[in-house]
């Protein structure tokens, strides 16, 4: 350390040291490949932020949020553990890896804000990645302008106490207690949002639902929150924009779907909520209750109650009554008011009241005319309460006055004793059926109660009077007229109806009593207006004098009926407003004394004014904003974004496809006026304020995208502004240029100076060399002039000058609209207009860079006028490059990506901006702008593409039938492509370095998944992983397991599931009985090695027992589900013959392969499973037949002719054919004829007999030798085509009539009525004149045999020899006659026919001549039927004998 710290020099042996140090000192992580592209997911949704890490050693990876407090980053995850106690987040990376993915699950508003990849180095390495969202709703994102300072906080009250609370960084004097949950009830705020009736609860977050919820209840909430009182000092100290001090009125702005309705204030809330929590407990309440009323022609009186709040803040009340208009008072007439207010226009009057007083009377008044009365209370901190409501009221006409205080009313007759004297006694009855008043509040209860003294109550109401006159008028049903007449017999469940006229009755009841008043008197109307009319009445002739006040009942009429509607409490002149234009009305007023309203007075029909032409017109904006759109070539499909009234879902909808358009949109917008003033008023930041100078420019964030928060205070602005700011010009030029002076010119789009522009503003700036151009708004210069022309002098000759113009009026000015660049010298101009052009493209940089292409983004000119179409020319070429032209590429958006440039190389570029006017009636006019700074950018070096195994999320387990994420991550320069693969099957392909797949509906085979990646630079890399998916078990077993009692039996089931699950047997299908392992049982399981998801059960059953029989359950389960299936056991008490015919392929020279088919007479399964042991099956064959001839049995179960000979142990013609199609009806014989059919006679011996006989002895057959019936014997002489017979049932016979010299070969097979044998091999004798010679292998010797062959192949070769010299001497030909059919049998016993006798045959064959021994061979050779001379046909007649052949008949078939 010391060594490093004084920069000393390595020397010795500590040289090699210090090398290897500095070699990895310069070894650092880097973070540059980390994908910092800014994420927006939708709300609701995960979020994956990826952080690449190269040469991360021992380092530790922290993801980390900003958070905009003093506290700082809040540390989320360190290496892939979380820190954070918030579960949503987690980590996805695998161990060796380079990649850091951060997962936030089910994202809401708190997650947006920029998040930080940070290695833990010296000095700290950071990658920053921005997250945001899109709601349903529009939600400001965290607020990035400054709040008021300490020093602009709200001072309420003189001094704050210990108990003072902070609110955000906003003081107040005490702890925040303002609950107006009662003022919520009472507005009828819904349930689920009265959490926002409490400020601490809005303070602590726990307010309840989404604000969006409760959007339509916040103007009452909002009212309620500021109690009366007026924050707006306060808010407005606290440097709240006035855009945003509704809710310090007590207001609140709901929003809509139009853009100007949007209006952000998130940077207000903790000042707003300071000053209302200030202000609760030290501003005054408003006057309660306060009512208006006219006393006379000039005087009116005002009345309210004291304030509800603490009135030690009270000082006094302040009146405001406004003078509106005078009215006519001629009747029955309308006037117009614009006329009335020009002729004494309106003004107000400030009166100050003690706080003492509840009331006040105002004089000199104009007679009969409309004023408005509000007041408000005056605090002793000059605060006040908010104004109350508005009241109109009417001046009396000359010589009129108010109506003077009531008197009683004459007396009710007394109805209650009336009731009592005829016996009423229940209370509830008395005092409701027996007061004409309170008659009017029965319910179905009282009059069931009261139903037995119906007749006495009515009789008493009605006090001998018949009121059905009345009834009838106020339109009561004729049999509730009964009970106003007063004669009523019974009241039953018909008369319940009538309790809703109660009410009617009553009137009626009291107006029959003479107690009510009469119709108001000369009811008329005046001064009608499109909203209002002026009603006049006198007081009624009868009871005049105890009228109260007055009710007043309109309602539309016309094609609809309107709802009806009465005003109380009203006096003449009384002003009915709240009207709708051009629309009739139905009128009347009553007279209300103590008992209630009297005669309705006559009904006048009246109709309000219409609009006039001017009011019905819309108000056309000036400025045509859509033919802005249109001519600067913006999209059709965007033209709805272009207007004022654009609203928020067709932005939602638009902006993805239209983002290219918002520059254009935003520069027809502001329509080539200064906005900013307004803007900045308006509380709009500092960083979107560009926009309202239609200077949008993504880099700095002014962008429309990043605003929208603020969109309705700056839309507000563009649309108030353009119908009030001047136009810009268009076409600037200068034509002339002289060495000192220069002459500019322009047009104006003003029609009929409707923008009232008073001059035009032309600013110029030299440009030096070596100087700073600044901003394109800069200038030095200026002067003013009312032409459209100026000529600017006093310039200094060969100096480059910049020129631009706006127009101003008295609101404000005009944006400029181009920029003119020119050298002032008569010499260097060249007698021809300059054109003025855009302002040049300006912060010109790389948006994305690779090895093969740059990718380049840059800001629209700041100066254009609002409908020019701009096109950019971006020009390029190599630093070392050896020519030094450019190339160039034009493009109509902000951004353009060049391709197929060199690796590693540096390019130098800059752009130019094309604009294309109209020309204002002049044709287009093409400019070419300045160009802009100059850029030098490096492509990336070239690295091939490396991809890490894919990374898959759920990470623990992906479940069949799910979803699952996953994540290639590649490296590689130029950017490779990516293929996503599973189970080889490429799924998704894209050029990136990170790419997320969701596959749905996984299934169990997707277990390999691989990454691909290519970049055309060396070797393409692919990375893979196997995984297993969760599934729930599928359980699969063999339909039928057969045994016999006593036997051991494996039952198997195979189970493919994961997690491992669950395994075990039952009984029943209820799953309740299980089989359980013992001494017998033996139940086993198992997995596989190979396959995670494959497992294997097996119970063992050893000496199966009869009971085992039965259906057999596997069941498995696991955390996915389960799975079952059934397999059933059979139990046989009669065992299949077992023969093990091994020893019989071992002799047949049968493969070792293929030996254990033998093993169970012929295994038919093992023979499936081992297809090349087919060339074998002819071995196999004869093997099965155990020695016995199973013709019979295949006959039956339609077993081909070309197969036939198995059934006798002899080859077929078609081994595959059979094996596959009829092998196993073969073998079933087979082990049919195991238990009934012999086997061939054993050891047969031929001895001498006398007079040329000989005898044959043979041993019984080895299998089955009790079934034994008859033997049969075939003998012929070797080479005869005629064979001998003969049948016995004895062990022995003697054949006769031998001939002497004669070699003979004989054949023996046994039988019964089942079947027969095989025949058994060839053995020959011969005979001498007086000798027999044996060739029994067990009755003679090896030396006698040989000795026989020879003497009898050379007497054969003797005589042949003689007869081949004799027919050469003779010229013989030898013709050879080919047999007509290729059967080489020896006999045909299957078929052919006999009778029950047991004699000599001869059997008749082919001429084909039989030559040697192998002939014997020839029984078992394939037969063609398909030949008519077929020595063994298929006679139908011999059918039956086969089918039904009986004992002793069996034989027949030997034929």
């Amino acid at each position: 350390m010391e060594l490093r710290k004084k920069n000393l020099p390595c020397l010795g042996l500590l040289f090699l040291a210090c090398t290897v140090a500095e070699k990895q000192k310069k070894i650092v992580p880097s973070l540059k490949h980390s994908l910092t592209t800014p994420v927006v997911r939708a709300e609701g949704d995960d979020a994956l932020l990826t952080c690449v890490v190269n040469q991360q050693r021992n380092y530790t990876l922290m993801w980390k949020k900003e958070e905009k407090s003093k506290a700082g980053s809040r540390i989320l995850t360190a290496n892939d553990e979380r820190v954070t106690s918030d579960a949503r987040i987690s980590v996805l990376h695998e161990d060796g890896g380079e990649v850091y993915v951060l997962l936030i699950k089910n994202t809401t508003a708190k997650d947006v804000g920029m998040y930080v990849c940070e290695i833990n180095s010296d000095p700290p390495i950071r990658s920053f990645h921005q997250l945001k969202l899109i709601s349903g709703e529009l939600r400001p994102p965290e607020s990035s302008l400054v709040s008021p300072t300490g020093s602009e906080a709200v001072e309420a009250g003189e001094g704050r106490g210990e108990d003072a609370l902070t609110v955000w960084g906003f003081s107040t004097s005490r702890p925040i207690e303002h609950d107006y949950t009662d003022c919520c009830l009472r507005k009828n705020v819904s349930s689920a949002c009265h959490g926002f009736c409490n400020l601490k609860s809005i303070l602590e977050g726990v307010a309840g639902p989404n604000p969006a919820q409760c959007e339509a209840d916040f103007p009452s909430i909002a009212s309620c929150m500021a109690d009366g009182r007026n924050h707006m000092p306060c808010c407005l100290e606290a440097g709240i924009p006035p855009v945003c001090t509704d809710l310090c009125r007590g207001e609140y702005t709901v929003q809509t779907d139009f853009l100007k309705t949007h209006f952000s204030c998130a940077a207000y809330t903790a000042p707003t909520l300071a000053c209302i929590s200030a202000g609760i407990d030290l501003l005054p309440g408003p006057p309660q209750e306060m009512g208006v009323s006219a006393l006379n022609d000039t005087a009116i009186r005002i009345s309210w109650r004291p304030p509800h709040t603490n009135p030690n803040l009270n000082k006094q009340y302040v009146v405001n009554i406004t003078y509106h208009q005078l009215l006519s008072p001629v009747y029955s007439v309308t006037v117009d008011s614009e006329v009335a207010k020009q002729f004494y226009p309106p003004f107000s009057k400030i009166h100050r009241v003690p706080i003492n007083r509840t009331s006040v009377v105002l004089n000199n008044l104009e007679r009969f005319s409309l004023y408005e009365v509000t007041m408000w209370t005056e605090g002793i901190n000059s605060g006040r309460s908010l104004p109350t409501y508005k009241e109109m009221v009417v001046t009396h006409v000359e010589g009129e006055s108010a109506m003077k205080p009531a008197v009683k009313a004459p007396e009710l007759p007394d109805i209650k004793s009336c009731c009592m004297a005829k016996n009423v006694s229940h209370s509830v009855c008395v005092d409701k059926f027996c007061d004409p008043v309170g008659v009017r509040e029965v319910s179905v209860s009282d009059m069931m109660i009261c139903a037995p003294w119906d007749s006495q109550m009515f009789s008493c109401l009605s006090d001998g009077r018949d009121h059905s006159p009345c009834c009838s008028t106020k339109q009561i049903p004729p049999i509730c007229q009964e009970l106003c007449s007063g004669k009523v017999t019974d009241i039953n469940f018909k008369y319940f109806r009538c309790l809703s006229y109660m009410k009617e009755m009553s009137s009626c009841l009291l107006e029959g009593y003479g107690v009510l008043p009469s119709s108001p008197l000369n009811f008329r109307f005046s001064n009608v207006d499109t909203s209002f009319v002026i009603l006049h009445w006198e007081t009624p002739s009868k009871l005049g004098e105890t009228v109260v006040d007055y009710t007043v009942t309109y309602q539309e009429i016309g094609a609809s009926i309107g709802v009806k509607r009465s005003i109380p409490h009203a006096s003449s002149p009384f002003i009915l407003e709240h009207l709708n234009s051009s629309t009739a009305y139905e009128v009347y007023v009553e007279a209300v004394n103590e008992y209630g309203a009297g005669e309705e007075s006559a009904r006048i029909v009246l109709r309000t004014v219409s609009r006039t032409v001017e009011d019905l017109q819309t108000v056309e904006h000036p400025y045509n904003e859509t033919e802005c759109c249109l001519n600067s070539g913006i999209l059709p499909q965007c033209q709805p974004l272009c207007s004022y009234n654009a609203k928020m879902s067709d932005v939602e909808r638009l902006g993805l496809e239209c983002v290219d358009e918002f520059s254009k949109m935003v520069r027809c917008a502001v329509g080539g006026r200064d906005h900013l003033p307004c803007c900045a008023r308006r509380g709009v930041p500092k960083a979107c304020q560009p926009l309202c100078q239609a200077v949008h420019q993504k880099s700095t964030g002014a962008d429309f995208t990043k605003c929208l928060p603020y969109i309705g205070q700056i839309f507000s602005c563009l649309e108030e502004g353009t119908a009030v700011l001047p136009p810009p010009i268009r076409n600037l030029r200068a034509v002339q240029v002289t060495d000192t002076n220069v002459v500019l010119d322009w047009k104006i789009d003003e029609d009929d100076a409707k923008f009232n522009t008073t001059h035009f503003e032309v600013y110029y700036k030299r440009i030096d060399e070596n100087s700073t151009e600044g901003t394109v708004f800069s200038s030095d210069n200026q002067i003013n002039t009312t032409e459209h022309r100026a000529e600017v002098g006093g310039l200094t000759t060969g100096v480059f000058y910049r020129f631009f113009v706006v127009s101003r009026n008295e609101v404000g000015t005009s944006l400029p609209s181009s920029l003119i660049k020119l050298n002032v010298s008569s010499e260097a101009w060249t007698g021809e207009a300059v054109l003025a052009a855009a302002a040049p493209p300006h912060l010109l940089e790389v948006e994305a860079h690779s090895a093969t292409w740059l990718q380049f983004t840059w800001n629209p000119p700041a100066i254009t006028h609002p409908e020019d179409v701009l096109r950019y020319r971006l020009f390029y070429r190599q630093v070392s490059g050896n020519s030094t032209d450019f190339d160039s590429i034009e493009t109509d958006i902000t951004t353009v990506k060049i391709v197929n440039l060199t690796p590693n190389t540096q390019y130098i570029l800059y752009a130019e901006a094309i604009s294309r006017s109209s020309g204002g009636g002049t044709g287009n006019r093409t400019a070419v702008s300045e160009p802009s700074e100059t850029l030098i950018a490096w492509t990336d070096p070239a690295f091939p593409a490396f991809v890490e195994a894919p990374t898959i999320h759920p990470i623990n387990r992906v479940t069949e039938g799910s979803n699952m994420t996953v994540l290639c991550i590649a490296m590689g320069t130029p950017e490779p492509t990516v293929t996503l693969y599973v189970n080889n099957q490429p799924i998704r392909s894209l050029v990136s370095r990170h790419m997320v797949t969701v596959i749905e509906n996984v299934s169990k085979e997707m277990g390999h998944v691989s990454c691909y990646a290519d970049n055309g630079y060396g070797t393409p890399m692919q990375a893979s992983r196997q995984i297993t998916i969760s599934r729930k078990p599928t359980v699969s077993a063999v339909d039928l397991n057969s045994g016999m009692i006593g036997d051991e039996m494996l039952i198997t089931c195979t189970v493919d599931a994961f997690p491992a699950p669950t395994i075990a047997v039952f009984r029943d299908r209820e799953l309740k009985v299980s089989v359980q392992s013992d001494e017998r049982i033996n139940i086993t399981a198992s997995g596989s090695a190979d396959d995670p998801a494959n497992f294997v059960l097996s119970l063992r059953i050893k000496s199966l027992a009869a009971e085992d029989s039965g259906v057999y359950y596997c069941h498995a389960n696991n955390t996915e589900g389960e799975g079952v299936a059934s397999t059933t056991v059979t139990v046989s008490e009669i065992p299949a013959p077992v023969i093990d015919v091994t020893d019989c392929c071992r002799k047949q020279n049968v493969t070792n392969d293929c030996l254990d088919i033998c093993s169970f007479s012929i295994d038919f399964d093992t023979m499936q499973r081992k297809p090349h042991c087919l060339p074998q099956f002819d071995k196999l064959m004869h093997c099965a037949s155990d020695g016995s001839d199973h013709r019979h049995c295949c006959n039956n179960l339609g077993v081909p002719d070309q197969c036939i000979n198995w059934c006798r142990g002899k080859p077929a013609s078609d081994n595959q054919v059979c094996a596959l199609t009829h092998s196993k009806a073969i073998i079933s014989c087979f082990h049919e004829g195991n238990r009934q059919l012999p086997s061939p006679p054993r050891n047969i011996v031929v001895r001498l007999g006398a007079e040329k006989s000989a005898n044959v002895f043979w041993d019984v057959p080895e299998k089955n030798p009790d079934q034994v019936e008859l033997y049969r014997v075939y003998w012929r002489p070797v080479g005869n085509k005629e064979t001998l017979s003969n049948d016995t049932t004895d062990t022995k016979m003697t054949l006769k009539n031998l001939d002497g010299g004669t070699t003979y070969e004989l054949v023996v097979k046994a039988g019964n009525s089942h079947g027969t044998s095989h025949l058994t091999a060839p053995l020959r004798f011969a005979t001498g004149d007086e000798v027999i010679i044996e060739t029994s292998a067990r009755a003679s010797s090896g030396a006698s045999q040989v000795i026989g062959i020879i003497i009898a192949v050379l007497a054969v070769a003797m005589i042949l020899l003689g007869v081949l010299y004799f027919m050469k001497k003779k010229n013989i030909v030898l013709s050879v006659k080919k047999p007509n059919s290729p059967t080489v049998a020896f006999e045909n016993p299957f078929y052919s026919s006999r009778d029950n006798q047991i004699n000599n045959q001869v059997i008749n064959l082919s001429s084909e001549v039989i030559s040697s021994s192998s002939s014997w061979q020839g029984e078992m050779s394939v037969r063609n039927t398909s030949d008519p001379e077929e020595t063994e046909p298929r006679d139908s007649s011999v059918f039956p004998g086969i089918k039904f052949g009986k004992v002793g008949q069996g034989f027949q078939r030997f034929q």
